[in-house]
């Protein structure tokens, strides 16, 4: 799975809504891809896969000459290798994809109490300080 997504750079307060939506689904696909490792464990022959984020900003000028900068984002699936395959020839370490769950997790928390704020801030903003 490769999916690659454009977005326009902004100066509005809604530029970083974007980039964090980006984020948090990019977590909640991490977290589906960690959870079919968990769920292969016991399978011969099955390989510890992990999803990988890119984040690349291009900048182009705009018919004023101002700098208007263009995010692409990418997400690809890969085979990551917990631990040398056994036998079997199973790669998934229970330990290694425990961590990667509380790691992606709190990503997740973080990121997405940083969209709630910023949400918050342009509710407020929207009914003058009220």
């Amino acid at each position: 799975m490769s999916e690659s997504i454009k977005v326009t750079g902004t100066n509005t307060p809604f530029a970083g809504l974007d980039r964090l939506s980006k984020f948090l689904g990019f977590h909640a696909r991490r977290q589906q891809v960690i959870a079919g490792n968990m769920a292969n464990i016991d399978t011969p022959g099955y390989r510890s896969r992990d999803i990988t984020f890119k984040e690349e900003l291009s900048s182009m000028r705009d018919a004023k000459g101002r700098s208007v900068g263009q995010m692409r984002f990418s997400e690809e699936v890969v085979v990551t290798d917990d631990e040398t395959p056994d036998q079997d020839g199973n790669s998934v370490s229970l330990e290694r994809q425990m961590a990667r769950t509380v790691s992606n997790q709190l990503r997740f928390s973080a990121i997405n109490e940083l969209l709630s704020r910023k949400l918050g801030m342009l509710k407020y903003a929207a009914r003058d300080g009220r």
